[in-house]
């Protein structure tokens, strides 16, 4: 909401009346409506699979509510691209033991005071051996290849363009696990390095299932740990290369794979601060379920007079 104050002063009388005006950020005659037609119609049985940042996971877990087929992020919530197409990677890899075994090694984890870590993935993906760390990643990672084999619909939301680079171990990570805050440098990602990664997403994904729907979204939770201009930037930047990549020539001959306008609709449409939360960063349950509702329209066969009753 945004509030407008105002005063009158009385020379007589010695008062000052303050007029407070709230009006919500769009009315309803200039509200933006943001596009997001039926794409196709996968049954409720249709296996899902989520991976990204925790926006997705709220997808996720509405399916469930629902009674539906889905799985999300076998490595905690990621939200950088970088990061996400490593995984991608991982779980492509993790087709068989021995393929697993030729492509990571426990060596690869980074110790810090007597604890393993697996920097690409959350801070749960730590152990004090070495090896126990191997087998929960291969575990994983695994796991997340069979789902992915049988999946028909999966989901991919970026969170953030800003990367952290860890120093002693010389890579970008995925989380930064609580090690010390001076062994991170952080930096935006240039867009291109983005359509790059997204592109390493597309094909890790198509390499393991190259039939299921495939749909990008951008996180509308918005990191103002970041700073607003910050958050503003990486927000621009993950959408803008997402539209490069998905609008290029060689692109469009790839089949089933679509952007949907998760961060557009909160942002742009509902574009009301009664829409998120006392933090004024994350999205509010009311807010989700809009979104959860045209998301479910988009792509998947419902009966729209009783899906409300449904959820």
């Amino acid at each position: 909401m945004l509030t407008f104050c105002g005063s009158l002063w009385s020379k007589s009388t010695k008062w000052c009346w303050f007029v407070v005006v709230s009006r919500p950020f769009q009315s309803p005659k200039d509200k933006t409506v943001v596009a997001s037609p039926k794409v196709t119609s996968l049954p409720k049985e249709a296996p899902c699979f989520f991976m990204g940042s925790c926006f997705g996971e709220e997808m996720h877990e509405r399916m469930k509510a629902l009674g539906m087929d889905s799985n999300a992020n076998p490595f905690g919530v990621i939200f950088h691209p970088h990061a996400l197409k490593n995984n991608c990677a991982l779980i492509e890899n993790a087709a068989s033991r021995a393929l697993f075994e030729s492509y990571i090694q426990p060596a690869d984890f980074f110790e810090y005071q007597g604890i393993f870590h697996s920097l690409q993935h959350a801070n749960k993906f730590q152990h004090p051996q070495s090896n126990a760390l191997y087998e929960a990643v291969f575990e994983a990672a695994h796991q997340a290849y069979n789902q992915l084999k049988q999946a028909q619909f999966i989901g991919i939301t970026l969170g953030t363009a800003w990367i952290y680079w860890h120093k002693p171990s010389q890579q970008p990570v995925g989380n930064c696990h609580k090690l010390p805050q001076q062994d991170f440098e952080k930096s935006l990602s240039k867009q291109i390095d983005v359509q790059a990664q997204i592109l390493g997403i597309i094909n890790h994904l198509r390499h393991i299932n190259p039939t299921a729907l495939l749909v990008f979204t951008v996180s509308p939770v918005r990191h103002l740990r970041d700073g607003v201009s910050e958050n503003l930037l990486s927000k621009s930047t993950l959408i803008s290369a997402l539209h490069e990549v998905l609008s290029a020539e060689r692109i469009q001959t790839m089949k089933h794979m679509h952007y949907f306008p998760a961060y557009d609709i909160i942002r742009e449409e509902l574009n009301d601060w009664n829409y998120y939360r006392d933090d004024k960063m994350h999205p509010s349950e009311e807010a989700i379920d809009i979104v959860f509702k045209r998301f479910y329209n988009a792509f998947f066969a419902t009966n729209d007079s009783t899906f409300s009753a449904e959820l």
